[in-house]
């Protein structure tokens, strides 16, 4: 399967409630691409709000184990805010961006962070839109 398939078919659909399907999906997106291990984070981190906390970060955890990238200690963090529903600051989100900038195609890591915060200055939506803009090129 394919990454864009792969991830459509995850997106909206996360199998929340079942341990062996999320841990098989987890392992199946980090074989497909880091973009699609990554998109398993997005789901994982933006569950709908009817899913326990303790099972997103033994998720979050397990996906942690079995997916490493340069970048995962920062969308890692992100991440974890989306859980919390704590946002982090429009600096941290930026910078966080910058980290994953160079990683071409890395949308789902960049997603990730983009949701970590609650930009009410717009600075965020503009860098979003600068990166998703080069990596286009």
């Amino acid at each position: 399967m394919g990454e864009a398939t792969f991830i459509n078919t995850i997106d909206c659909a996360f199998p929340y409630e079942s341990e062996g399907a999320w841990r098989a999906l987890i392992i199946q997106g980090a074989e497909i691409s880091d973009n699609a291990a990554f998109a398993v984070l997005h789901e994982i981190c933006r569950a709908p709000r009817d899913v326990n906390t303790a099972i997103q970060y033994t998720m979050l955890k397990y996906w942690q184990d079995h997916f490493a990238h340069p970048v995962s200690r920062v969308v890692i963090e992100a991440g974890k805010a989306i859980i919390n529903r704590s946002d982090l600051s429009t600096e941290t989100v930026i910078e966080y961006m910058e980290h994953i900038r160079p990683y071409y195609g890395l949308y789902a890591a960049l997603a990730i962070t983009y949701f970590a915060c609650d930009d009410t200055t717009g600075e965020v939506d503009e860098r979003y839109n600068e990166i998703i803009a080069e990596w286009q090129k």
